[in-house]
């Protein structure tokens, strides 16, 4: 098996916590919008809560960390979760189009 140096290991770490920041600070400059905008970009901002949080949990869950899956059931957990994640932002946007109607 190939193990990426322990640097670049780092900066996944760093770059998953910076994901999820970055979702957090989605929620920030969206709150209190109102009516169906408001509730659309609720949507999109929890959709991308769920995607940061899927690679924090990919890179804890897997064998470098915690090692609670083996590799092949760790990508899949996270493509379950990626995948929830953007069935979250379809229904946002979705919702985006209530008012084009």
């Amino acid at each position: 098996m190939i193990h990426a140096p322990e640097s670049i290991s780092t900066v996944n770490v760093i770059l998953d916590f910076v994901l999820v920041f970055a979702s957090l600070w989605m929620v920030w400059v969206v709150r209190g919008i109102g009516g169906v905008v408001g509730r659309s970009l609720t949507l999109i901002v929890f959709g991308a809560i769920v995607l940061g949080v899927a690679h924090l949990i990919a890179t804890f869950a897997g064998g470098s960390y915690l090692n609670i899956f083996d590799a092949a059931t760790n990508n899949f957990v996270h493509r379950i979760i990626v995948l929830l994640g953007f069935v979250l932002l379809v229904f946002g946007f979705r919702q985006i189009r209530v008012m084009k109607d």
